[in-house]
């Protein structure tokens, strides 16, 4: 698998009933951008309907959950630590992981992890 993106994984933790995120790591990926587009009348955003694929070759990320949050980030520029999910996403443009698949069988050369991300 070839990459063609980096990625940084923000790792959500509840403590004292707050919402604490942590850089948990930077990884090369595939990164795929599906744009939708709102056909009906729902009202639902246009970034309800956008979706990420990414698939991180040679790591097994079994502690990525849902409600994490994943940034592209090529220039492998440092991330601040913030407060909120809000702000991950106005400042660096995250995006909420929706579902991560561990691909642990096969050679090591087929082993990834894919994380959907909306």
């Amino acid at each position: 698998m070839k990459t063609n993106a980096q990625v940084t994984i923000i790792k959500r933790y509840v403590e004292n009933r707050q919402d604490v995120y942590t850089e948990y790591g930077t990884y090369p990926c595939h990164w795929e951008e599906t744009r939708g587009i709102n056909t009906n009348r729902t009202g639902r955003s246009r970034d309800d309907i956008d979706k990420i694929t990414c698939y991180i070759p040679n790591h097994l990320l079994k502690a990525v959950e849902v409600e994490d949050l994943i940034i592209r980030n090529d220039d492998l520029k440092e991330i601040k630590q913030l407060a909120t999910a809000k702000e991950f996403r106005k400042l660096y443009g995250a995006r909420t992981v929706t579902v991560c698949d561990v691909f642990d069988f096969g050679s090591k050369k087929m082993q990834h992890t894919r994380i959907g991300a909306k």
